[in-house]
């Protein structure tokens, strides 16, 4: 399944939201994209395909760590997504910024994540 880069970023942003229920996940149509049927198999079950989902959105979260001003980046994103908080006002508690703030390092470290996966995807940033 070819999707726009829109489409990919929008996807990624779906799956971190889903990325506690495995049930979830195996809906989302990053199942069927180049990245994942290539690290998974083509001929791997939905439920396979989604721990890979997983794993992958957790690397791309933690590719954020490897710069210290993206740093801040990675703890929004992990306090939300990967590890989540009951509220994103709790987050922001957590990491002791106003939530405007809070909201600007989240949605910043989506664009981020969704950017590196992409590039996976289309073949510029392969492990």
């Amino acid at each position: 399944m070819v999707l726009s880069q829109d489409e990919f970023g929008q996807a990624v942003r779906d799956a971190l939201r889903d990325f506690a229920r495995p049930d979830l996940l195996r809906a989302s149509p990053l199942l069927r994209s180049r990245l994942i049927v290539e690290q998974a198999g083509a001929q791997a079950a939905p439920a396979e395909r989604a721990a890979r989902l997983q794993t992958l959105l957790r690397e791309g979260a933690e590719s954020l760590q490897a710069s210290p001003r993206d740093s801040k980046l990675y703890r929004a994103v992990y306090h939300t997504y990967i590890q989540p908080l009951a509220t994103q006002e709790q987050v922001a508690e957590l990491l002791d910024l106003p939530f405007s703030t809070y909201r600007r390092h989240l949605k910043a470290g989506l664009a981020r994540v969704a950017e590196a996966l992409w590039s996976r995807e289309i073949g510029s940033g392969e492990r």
